[in-house]
């Protein structure tokens, strides 16, 4: 699922939580009977993820949370391994409006097979595992 922030929108509590909903009907759609084992969520310590009502929904919504320390991009699958891969084919290309970008990155998108996406997220558990030895300092440009 893609969630294009409106312009001049700000994420917010209220915003996320509406995400979250969209994020249950996608699964629900797109994988069957997956609510019904297990959702694991993975994000930020940014304040409207971390609020009160997001965590409450969260919970109603049947997710499991996984921890994550604060100030750790490296630790964000789409810092550490989407972003930098989507970034490449778009380098130094001049989109006249937003929707031609949106239609580049929905494009990029469609194009990747679904391997890469789960590669970056089976990185995670080494990711965590280096982030234990170093005690929670920065992993810059840590690949494994």
């Amino acid at each position: 699922m893609i969630d294009w922030l409106p312009n001049k929108v700000t994420i917010n509590t209220e915003y996320y939580v509406q995400v979250l909903k969209k994020l249950r009907e996608a699964i629900k759609s797109k994988r069957r009977g997956k609510l019904s084992s297990h959702v694991l969520l993975q994000h930020d310590n940014a304040p409207a993820h971390t609020s009160r009502r997001t965590l409450d929904e969260i919970q109603h919504l049947g997710f499991e949370l996984l921890p994550h320390p604060p100030y750790s991009p490296d630790l964000a699958p789409s810092d550490y391994w989407l972003f930098s891969e989507m970034k490449r084919p778009l380098r130094g290309k001049r989109f006249s409006d937003f929707e031609h970008l949106r239609s580049a990155v929905n494009s990029w998108i469609q194009g990747t097979p679904e391997k890469f996406f789960t590669t970056g997220i089976n990185k995670l558990p080494s990711k965590w595992k280096k982030g234990i030895e170093v005690k929670g300092e920065f992993i810059e440009n840590y690949e494994q």
